[in-house]
């Protein structure tokens, strides 16, 4: 069947799929519609040799005197085959692809469209798996059930939750926003990517995008811990002492740090120098409060920080959010206390557990 490889690498170059894999399809496809013919108890088996040219569709049919059935095949017929076979007994024909009837070509043409679709399907899923754990630009297709909003990437779709939406973004039906690929779901029709503009990481690939010593790795991004559109706290560190980190990602005149805070709806950022020496390490995180003192407790990972009187609001923060996210960038439980109180620190103090280093 020379015209069947013919076919193969046809659609192997025109979709820039591996041609053996178009083979195997094909073959697939020239099963189902054999069995159409002859039933789906029919013996089909497929010889196929891309080298060789060899694409060669046999049959099992039962010898008999007067066939009655296309499973059948006559004593004459069969002994061109098998000169000794005898009534009864199943021989293997060769099959051609014209012999199949037009209702079997039709059967093909479906079955490697669909082949040829889930083909696509799995490149598109393949390509956007690369992407998880990175920011990805689509365009705002819809507004979706639950405010769900629904994007499109042309051979995938997008969906960002509700949950994973900042309070202060506003999404219009054809702009072009950024998002972080939780996940990609190949489904049974498409490729499904799911989202988040709220998930730490999403900071982190933004900084990498505006920041070249990050995305270099000369700068790097130890840590970051997120209130979503209230505040984030990002550690970050240098093994050239020649390089400033922080000034660094805040670039000349804040321009970097401000091109993330606008993508973020102008939510807060510290960026904080991360320190192996815990002391040094939450002194810092509790930035902008100016900590005077730290007490570790490495065995429990606790900590307690005391600040000026004046500074204690501003170490808590608004909510908690300030000492919540500290914890969350160190891993330690920091205990807060004014320093007029440090003889007795019980009266006073503010405890916030680490919720989880991110």
């Amino acid at each position: 069947m020379s015209e069947i490889l013919q076919i193969a690498k046809k659609i192997s170059e025109e979709h820039e799929i591996e041609l053996s894999k178009v083979v195997e399809y094909l073959a697939e496809a020239l099963k189902i519609a054999i069995q159409k013919k002859y039933g789906d108890e029919a013996d089909v088996r497929i010889e196929t040799d891309v080298d060789n040219e060899i694409f060669d569709v046999y049959v099992k049919k039962k010898v008999t005197e007067r066939p009655m059935l296309d499973s059948q095949i006559s004593i004459e017929e069969a002994r061109k085959i098998k000169p000794d076979v005898k009534p009864g007994e199943y021989v293997e024909e060769k099959v051609d692809a014209k012999s199949l009837g037009r209702i079997a070509v039709t059967t093909i043409k479906n079955v490697i469209t669909k082949l040829l679709r889930d083909i696509e399907k799995h490149k598109a899923y393949e390509e956007y798996k690369e992407y998880i754990g990175k920011i990805i630009v689509g365009e705002v297709w819809s507004i979706g059930a639950n405010n769900n909003v629904i994007i499109d990437f042309k051979n995938a779709i997008g969906i960002l939750p509700k949950r994973e939406q900042g309070i202060n973004d506003k999404y219009v039906v054809g702009e072009h926003i950024k998002a972080y690929v939780l996940d990609v779901i190949e489904e049974p029709k498409q490729v499904k990517l799911i989202l988040s503009r709220t998930h730490p990481g999403f900071v982190k690939e933004l900084f990498k995008k505006e920041v070249p010593e990050v995305r270099e790795g000369s700068v790097e991004i130890k840590a970051v811990a997120r209130e979503p559109s209230r505040r984030t706290k990002v550690a970050v560190y240098s093994k050239d002492s020649r390089i400033d980190p922080i000034g660094t990602c805040v670039g000349s005149k804040g321009v970097r740090i401000a091109a993330i805070v606008r993508e973020l709806g102008d939510e807060k950022i510290d960026v904080i120098k991360w320190s192996a020496d815990p002391s040094i390490y939450i002194r810092n995180a509790m930035s902008p409060a100016k900590v005077i003192s730290v007490e570790i407790d490495e065995e429990l990972k606790k900590a307690k920080v005391y600040v000026d009187d004046a500074e204690y609001s501003m170490a808590i923060g608004k909510g908690g959010v300030n000492a919540k996210l500290a914890a969350k960038l160190t891993g330690y439980n920091i205990d807060i206390a004014k320093i007029s109180e440090r003889e007795d620190s019980s009266d006073g103090d503010a405890t916030l557990e680490d919720g989880g280093n991110q």
